[in-house]
């Protein structure tokens, strides 16, 4: 019974949000202009006024297109010109790093940078071979050696009594 109740004030506090908003202060302006007939419902405005009304709307909504266009060409150039910087700094290092290891030096280090993917896990980041002395600092903790986790029994019993 109470799970009825439940559920059907959920789905009644679900359709009140699903409500559009009314128009007026807070809600977006419908997008584009009126209809011709809408204007015409519009108390106190003659057929020239409802021309120069639903013109001007149109032009309105024309310069908000233009605008939005104009921001999502700057955001694209803006884009283009960090994704080239990135490769310019990638390309940079790359080179600095091929001159100070070698081809052979720089082969290896690419290939200890590239994750290891375990076959019941997420990637880890790379860990340092024998071979290739100890690991670079690169910014992160290697995770601690996993010790097999085995259940305490010797206090287990007493930790539950005082909980």
């Amino acid at each position: 019974m109470i799970r009825k109740i439940l559920f059907t004030i959920l789905l009644a506090a679900g359709a009140a949000q699903a409500q559009p908003l009314p128009a007026g202060r807070g809600a977006p302006p419908p997008p584009g202009a009126p209809s011709p007939e809408a204007l015409a419902s519009v108390p106190g405005l003659d057929a020239a006024q409802q021309i120069e009304v639903r013109r001007i709307l149109i032009q309105r909504r024309d310069a908000h297109d233009t605008l939005r266009a104009k921001e999502m060409a700057d955001r694209e150039a803006q884009m283009a010109r960090s994704r080239v910087e990135h490769e310019r700094i990638d390309d940079d290092s790359s080179a600095r790093l091929r001159k100070l290891l070698g081809d052979d030096g720089y082969r290896n280090f690419a290939e200890w940078l590239v994750p290891q993917v375990r076959e019941n896990g997420p990637m880890r980041p790379p860990m340092p071979r024998a071979a290739h002395g100890p690991a670079p600092s690169v910014g992160f903790i290697d995770p601690p050696a996993s010790a097999p986790l085995a259940p305490d029994t010797d206090d287990a019993d007493q930790q539950v009594r005082v909980r």
